[in-house]
């Protein structure tokens, strides 16, 4: 099957139709694996990080000579930090697979990365708790190595049943329901830099990355634009007046039945407090005050973070897919 790569702008009213279809190979792809309880991205969410100045994103189709889209390929290059690094994102519509057409993909995306300076590609696949994601076999065959294994995990909000404040003496808890708080920024933007390097991160080849009061400003807006509401709460020490934990929600205002857990960390100098558990405590009873509607929060958690792991499970979190990172050096 003759098939050509072009460039698709989701930001381009000329591309809109375009666009729409190269998404929809993404939703397709991914519901084949994992049914409707998947996390394919919407639209809204493409084009608000699409405009961030912290990274280089290059979203490529694989069309017939219909003008069909049979595979979609989002290259994803930070700016800012870990500059011989791509992520990967590539699916080939069901409909239209084992005729050589992701590798022809595969073999595009690759230089594009190359001809960028990057040396090292990462790329995920999904399947649910007790199934299969045909992409580990592309995966290897490609060259990749699996280099970590995350659990998804999903808390029935409905049964919740954590509405205590956690006691944690020398810190107080504070919560925003309106993303991170301007007053919060310079000391989130130090721990949104230890999230980086403090976190469990298995064979992944990832250097620090680079954070500031600007960076965490842009995150903030392109929340919004994508259609989402943020809750977070903070650690703050007392006899610092530092932040030193948090954790962050976020809400898709459409559709807010599923809520995602974002990021979580405490800085291991303030570890063995109770501070996961407080923060995340915080951040429910907030959700259940302000988006009754919500019923399942979802969250990934690395397999070797046991301490995270607990911490979710004893709030009620219960696996329900299985997640891979996979890596593989370019020569």
């Amino acid at each position: 099957m003759s098939v050509r790569i072009v460039r698709v702008t989701t930001l381009d009213p000329a591309q809109a139709d375009l666009a729409v279809e190269w998404n929809d190979v993404f939703v397709a792809s991914t519901v084949a694996t994992m049914g409707d309880d998947h996390d394919a991205w919407s639209m809204a969410s493409l084009r608000a990080r699409e405009a961030s100045s912290a990274w280089d994103r290059r979203y490529l189709a694989a069309v017939d000579d219909a003008g069909r889209v049979l595979s979609s390929a989002n290259l994803a290059m930070p700016l800012r930090d870990n500059p011989e690094l791509a992520l990967l994102d590539l699916a080939v519509h069901p409909d239209h697979r084992r005729l050589g057409i992701g590798t022809t993909m595969f073999d595009h995306v690759t230089e594009v990365a190359r001809g960028a300076g990057r040396t090292s590609l990462v790329t995920e696949t999904a399947y649910p708790k007790d199934g299969t994601d045909p992409g580990e076999a592309f995966a290897r065959i490609h060259g990749f190595d699996m280099a970590q294994t995350n659990h998804r995990n999903d808390l029935d909000v409905t049964g919740y049943r954590h509405e205590q404040a956690s006691d944690t003496p020398g810190y107080v808890i504070e919560t925003s329901t309106d993303d991170t708080k301007d007053e919060w920024l310079e000391d989130r933007a130090h721990l949104q830099r230890r999230m980086s390097t403090d976190v469990p991160l298995g064979d992944l080849d990832f250097e620090e990355e680079d954070w500031d009061v600007e960076r965490l400003k842009g995150e903030r807006e392109a929340t919004a634009k994508s259609g989402r509401r943020a809750v977070e709460s903070v650690a703050r020490h007392l006899d610092t007046g530092r932040l030193v934990a948090f954790t962050q929600l976020q809400i898709p205002t459409a559709e807010p039945v599923l809520a995602y857990q974002q990021d979580t960390l405490v800085l291991r100098e303030h570890r063995g407090h109770g501070l996961g558990a407080a923060v995340k405590a915080a951040n429910m009873r907030t959700l259940r005050a302000e988006s009754p509607q919500t019923r399942i929060v979802r969250t990934w958690n690395a397999q070797e973070n046991g301490p995270m792991i607990a911490v979710n499970e004893a709030l009620g979190y219960r696996t329900t897919a299985i997640l891979r990172e996979w890596q593989k050096r370019l020569g």
